[in-house]
């Protein structure tokens, strides 16, 4: 396939909404994954942007999630944020959002529901709430044309789920579409013991996939070994987004295309 390459809304150089997608066509990307600008008071200028420059707005962003959140108001404000985020896919023609589930409750100061054992311990109880929240958000996605995308991060970042396995139990719990997984090289490099068998217990259920080598430089400034994994995209027929979510060491300008460069070498190998 040809590759379509996206990365981060920060990663590529701009200002404005309008010079960040301009000079990613200049770059050679496909897309680009609106985060900082992902809110209904950017949606004419990121609708302006792509219908000017061809370059997609391959993932948006939820601005708020705190979905797991002990607190059942910051629960609300972020499945209002979520479905808002749906919405904004819908507008712009962007494959869905990207759910950490976990990261703010982690990262971001707040409250984890408690462990209410023998009942249900914290990493159950959150299951559970997590698959009753996304059934009834998979109905929104199916109906705005967009999806839920797990992104299962490593074990320094949030608590769960961690490996490609737990995203594919969430999309089990939950047993609807429009909830799906992300493949992010970078913590299945920490996570998952092969990345090929990862990718293809999953199959179908891969909707993105994103791009860092072993320090979370762009690719080939470390060690992964790309390949495994893109044998496995490969057998499962994945035909979406290649996003890179990395440092870039040196000018946007010069370091995109020789990172392209190497992921297209590196997916003709595989």
């Amino acid at each position: 396939m040809d590759i379509k390459f996206s990365c981060r809304e920060s990663m590529v150089p701009g200002k404005t909404i309008t010079e960040r997608f301009e000079n990613a066509a200049k770059i050679g990307l496909s897309g680009i994954e609106v985060v900082g600008s992902s809110s209904f008071e950017h949606l004419e200028a990121i609708k302006a942007a792509i219908e000017a420059t061809g370059v997609r707005a391959s993932l948006m962003s939820a601005r708020n999630l705190f979905c797991l959140d002990a607190r059942p108001d910051k629960r609300a404000e972020s499945v209002q944020a979520m479905t808002d985020a749906l919405t904004l896919c819908q507008e712009t023609g962007a494959l869905g959002f990207i759910l950490p589930p976990l990261i703010a409750i982690k990262m971001q100061g707040g409250q984890r529901i408690p462990d209410l054992s023998p009942l249900m311990n914290t990493a159950e109880l959150e299951r559970k709430l997590l698959a009753a929240i996304l059934s009834d958000l998979a109905d929104v996605a199916l109906q705005k044309g967009a999806d839920i995308i797990i992104e299962p991060l490593n074990r320094y970042e949030q608590w769960w789920p961690c490996s490609i396995q737990h995203g594919i139990d969430i999309c089990n719990d939950v047993g609807k579409p429009g909830v799906s997984v992300m493949a992010d090289f970078f913590h299945m490099n920490i996570e998952d013991a092969d990345f090929g068998e990862s990718i293809r217990k999953a199959g179908a259920l891969v909707k993105n996939v994103h791009l860092a080598d072993s320090q979370r430089l762009m690719p080939g400034y470390g060690h992964t070994d790309f390949k495994p994994g893109f044998a496995a995209l490969k057998q499962i027929g994945y035909d979406d987004y290649m996003a890179f979510e990395c440092g870039v060491p040196g000018d946007p300008f010069e370091e995109f295309p020789k990172a392209m460069d190497y992921i297209a070498a590196q997916w003709r190998q595989a």
